[in-house]
């Protein structure tokens, strides 16, 4: 090998040096993310503000979509949620909100319904309606599900199959689940595309108290993660990987977790995506505690578990399809 080979190899192979590669990407990087991203100047930013309106808006609809939801949960963050509404369109006159007006209402609704008293959250509401009227009539809060129904979409045309999947917060408790349907729906999922047909992905999957365990480290399924006997958490393998492509891993592992998500409703079981989005030191804990090796990108947890006969589900409203894409010539 001839010397100039040789001092690219090095240079290319190096730890020391890969460390500095990486540490001046991450600087450009993290210039980029502390301009752009939603907690920079959220409030004076309209998409950054609605987006954070947005994720407030949903924890109150999912919240009504636990199986066994407390009457009356939240109340100090819709009033919370309603200050900023009435903020948020203040300061940007033509911003929709109908999405966040729909849920609210359906809250009021649906505390009323079951005898409890939220008049707090429906007189604050009252002044925001006084300060934005409705343009658009959606539907929102919560929607009922058959399980007959479901599996049978699960069997129908991709169009329908993939409408037919939601995020399951009311699981039948004394459900029984096939493990071979979860291995089935790890083989199906094998098909996912990855870079360069590179495979990083993996499923820990763990069940009974560990399951429950890793629940509650990730936090987000309080109320209804007791009632999930399995939980998959789907990593990548770093190593797969080289310097221009450290983000690459987040991409091919995330399209194989959607493909399990999927894969998994075909097999007719319920299921909820949990997010691992954490700094540092608590994804080194995750890993520690859940035996996951440290060149492993963690990706997504899956919760899993049995559909109730009839079971409720976050209705989650779609943007229009417009709002989707950018034609370009």
């Amino acid at each position: 090998m001839k010397l100039k080979e040789r001092v690219r190899q090095f240079i290319r192979h190096n730890s020391i040096i890969l460390f500095f590669r990486l540490l001046a990407d991450a600087v450009l990087e993290a210039y980029s993310q502390s301009r752009h991203l939603g907690a920079s100047r959220m409030m004076h930013d309209e998409v950054k503000f609605a987006a954070d309106l947005c994720i407030r808006t949903h924890a109150i609809e999912k919240g009504m979509s636990i199986g066994s939801v407390r009457v009356g949960f939240g109340q100090p963050k819709v009033l919370s949620l309603i200050d900023d509404l009435l903020i948020y369109v203040s300061r940007f006159p033509s911003a929709q909100i109908d999405e966040s007006m729909a849920v609210i209402e359906r809250y009021i609704a649906f505390n009323c319904h079951n005898g409890c008293n939220v008049e707090q959250v429906a007189s604050r509401y009252e002044q925001l309606k006084k300060a934005y009227a409705m343009r658009e009539n959606i539907e929102a809060g919560i929607a009922s599900c058959n399980r007959a129904e479901t599996l049978q979409a699960a069997n129908a045309s991709f169009d329908l199959f993939s409408q037919s999947r939601y995020s399951i917060r009311d699981f039948d408790q004394q459900g029984v689940i096939d493990e071979n349907d979860i291995i089935a729906a790890i083989d199906i999922a094998r098909k996912a595309p990855s870079a360069c047909n590179r495979q990083p992905a993996c499923a820990h999957i763990y069940k009974g108290k560990k399951a429950h365990e890793l629940f509650d480290f990730q936090g987000g399924c309080n109320g209804f993660g007791q009632d999930m006997p399995y939980a998959i958490l789907v990593t990548a393998d770093m190593r797969r990987y080289f310097i221009n492509e450290r983000h690459q891993m987040y991409v091919d592992g995330g399209l194989f977790a959607m493909e399990l998500l999927l894969s998994l409703h075909y097999k007719g079981v319920a299921t909820i995506p949990l997010t691992t989005a954490y700094k540092t030191m608590r994804t080194r804990l995750l890993k520690k505690r859940f035996g996951i090796a440290a060149n492993e990108v963690p990706i997504m947890i899956i919760g899993v578990g049995a559909y109730k006969e009839s079971y409720k589900v976050a209705v989650s409203h779609r943007n229009p399809v417009a709002s989707y894409y950018k034609m370009h010539d």
